[in-house]
């Protein structure tokens, strides 16, 4: 059986990249309508091979959500400098000493090391930062490492917002329940309402026959009945129970299904006006939105 599953998470995971690097995988995702990745490194350089091994793995676990990845590379092996020396300009420079003729007291002076601590004789370039195919699996296992981690912490906000969601769910069915057997007591009090005001109304007007106001009396009372969305009401929840059941990636569904519990609601409300209902309808609005805003954070 699936599970439902929050939006909100944390993972991280470090290990060895291989002889030359070491990684570190700090892992954060909250809630959003889709899946948006960002992934931030402490490399100067454009890495898009990284950025693309740490996508391809994110979306082998998650389907929504904002996912924030913060990538730290370390070096592990070398001195992260490689040391050149330009064979073509201290030869040429060897040349230019040549064509002077200095004195031999100057010429016997001068040493390779003066030569070699001259600006350009000896070019320091830094290391690449390459990840090659081995390196790149092993950032994936890490990425693999921190992703579970997230999705299990995810895993366990969604089994406490369902728990929290159905108590909701239970309290807008018992608004029902409560409901649905004053329906009809509550038709006939309209109906009487409405005959009264009826007959108060064409008293200066003239005479109308009874079987007419009782038949515009009985049509008012029928329009103003809450059968309807009563029904459709039980059906939203137990579609809504349904899906919950279900798990996976429900979030988007269960939002839309709250607008439609809440859009009945609203019609049962300006429907039915009697002293009483007011007061609970409220309560089952506020539940209502206590789990959009509770579904809004599931996967």
């Amino acid at each position: 059986m699936m599970t439902v599953t929050s939006m909100t998470g944390f993972g991280r995971a470090r290990g060895a990249l291989g002889e030359r690097l070491s990684a570190s995988v700090v892992l954060r995702t909250v809630n959003h309508r889709s899946l948006d990745v960002v992934v931030r490194t402490n490399v100067r350089d454009e890495m898009p091979e990284l950025e693309a091994a740490v996508r391809t793995v994110i979306g082998e676990h998650f389907s929504r959500g904002r996912v924030t990845v913060q990538v730290g590379l370390d070096r592990t092996g070398g001195a992260g400098q490689a040391l050149r020396v330009d064979a073509e300009a201290l030869l040429g420079l060897l040349e230019q000493i040549a064509e002077l003729r200095l004195p031999e007291t100057v010429d016997d002076a001068l040493r390779l090391g003066d030569l070699l601590g001259l600006q350009g004789v000896v070019v320091a370039s830094q290391e690449e930062t390459l990840l090659d195919d081995d390196a790149l699996a092993a950032l994936a296992a890490l990425m693999g490492e921190a992703c579970r981690e997230a999705v299990a912490m995810r895993r366990d906000e969604g089994a406490r917002l369902l728990v929290q969601i159905e108590a909701e769910l239970d309290a807008v069915a018992a608004f029902l329940d409560w409901l649905e057997p004053l329906r009809e007591s509550m038709r006939e009090r309209l109906l009487e309402r409405l005959t009264s005001r009826m007959r108060e109304l064409i008293d200066a007007a003239g005479v109308i026959e009874p079987e007419r106001l009782a038949q515009e009396a009985a049509i008012a009372a029928d329009r103003a009945d809450v059968a309807e969305e009563v029904v459709r009401l039980r059906s939203h929840l137990v579609h809504f129970g349904e899906r919950l059941a279900a798990g996976g990636s429900v979030g988007r569904a269960l939002d839309f299904l709250c607008q439609e519990v809440h859009r009945e609601l609203n019609t049962l409300g300006a429907k039915c006006r009697e002293v009483g209902v007011a007061e609970r309808l409220v309560d089952a609005k506020t539940a209502v939105e206590r789990v959009r805003e509770q579904v809004q954070n599931l996967e």
